[in-house]
């Protein structure tokens, strides 16, 4: 999916799906576009063609400016503003996941939920993390940092 495409160009690649999973990123190359305007347009899309779930993968701390990391500001505001329009504009059922730093290395297939401090986990564990929410209506409307742990992370949400 091209996230510079047009909202009507999204809103036909929506037609028929039950829940979007936005795990779009441009590693900092495309902040507005990608992490900020293109999450937006596609909310926009999803409400116009009656997708109601929406599963965000966002940032540590992206919700909590006085936290964010110098070397990485661009990164959380566009963070920022693509979360506080789903929470605050979308009327979506969003989830909005917040990890830490991901590493690409093979999941434990245990979290921990809650802040605690900048920490790491798998991509593999994140993506598990994510698709575990879906059809998780505890879920909904709620914002949920993630970590490495020691509970499998199909009970997590039990």
């Amino acid at each position: 999916m091209d996230l510079h495409a047009s909202e009507d160009e999204l809103d036909a690649l929506l037609k028929g799906v039950d829940a979007i999973i936005f795990t779009a990123g441009s590693r900092g190359k495309d902040l507005l576009q990608t992490d900020a305007c293109g999450a937006v347009k596609l909310m926009q899309a999803a409400k116009k063609v009656g997708v109601t779930r929406f599963v965000m993968l966002s940032a540590l701390f992206s919700l909590t400016p006085e936290k964010w990391p110098e070397n990485l500001k661009d990164y959380y505001v566009a963070k920022f503003f693509a979360d506080n329009y789903l929470i605050n504009q979308s009327d979506l059922d969003y989830t909005i996941i917040q990890p830490g730093g991901l590493l690409e290395e093979a999941g434990q297939g245990c979290v921990e939920l809650g802040d605690k401090g900048f920490t790491v986990i798998s991509i593999e564990d994140t993506a598990s993390v994510l698709a575990e929410v879906v059809d998780k209506s505890s879920t909904v409307k709620r914002v949920i940092a993630i970590n490495l742990g020691d509970t499998p992370i199909e009970k997590i949400f039990d």
